[in-house]
């Protein structure tokens, strides 16, 4: 875990995907979902990869789950945190407060507010934000489905693939 979170504080600095992952994204996402994809940031591209990959991987049993649906939901599940909304440093601590105080994170979030509030804002609604910017791109309503869901606390989630996507979202 902590290797992840270290790898993403890296990413923050780097600018684009290399060809291997930029081909991934391009397989699995039509027209549309590539304009999404490319207004995340390198970090929020790199670990929408990297929960792709994973699932991809024979560590996770995906027997049952439709594979497109699921690989477009990871590539596509943050696609509410857009590139240059938040300053890296803000990105850290927002990461920060969301593991160690997440109380404060929903008492602090603020919309049309600058640096650390807006920051908690759009981490805390960017599902719902980026539900809405699919479904009005036209992107497939399970796919939105899976975006507007992904951080859901359900007991037993609605589809195996937001089930999947959940747990691979937590792990990476």
């Amino acid at each position: 875990m902590f290797l992840a979170a270290w790898q993403r504080v890296i990413g923050l600095f780097r600018r684009r995907l290399n060809k291997t992952d930029r081909q991934l994204a391009e397989s699995y996402l039509d027209e549309a979902g590539l304009f999404l994809f490319n207004q995340m940031s390198y970090a929020d591209q790199k670990h929408a990869v990297t929960v792709a990959r994973y699932l991809l991987s024979e560590k996770v049993d995906t027997s049952g789950a439709n594979m497109s649906l699921l690989i477009q939901g990871a590539l596509l599940h943050d696609v509410g945190k857009v590139k240059g909304e938040i300053s890296w440093w803000n990105r850290i601590r927002v990461g920060l407060i969301r593991r160690y105080l997440p109380r404060l994170r929903d008492k602090r979030a603020k919309r049309g507010e600058k640096g650390l509030g807006h920051a908690l804002y759009v981490d805390l609604h960017h599902p719902d934000r980026g539900a809405y910017m699919a479904q009005s791109l036209g992107v497939d309503p399970s796919v939105v489905f899976l975006i507007r869901h992904h951080h859901d606390d359900a007991k037993e989630p609605a589809t195996i693939e937001l089930a999947l996507l959940q747990s691979a979202d937590a792990k990476n």
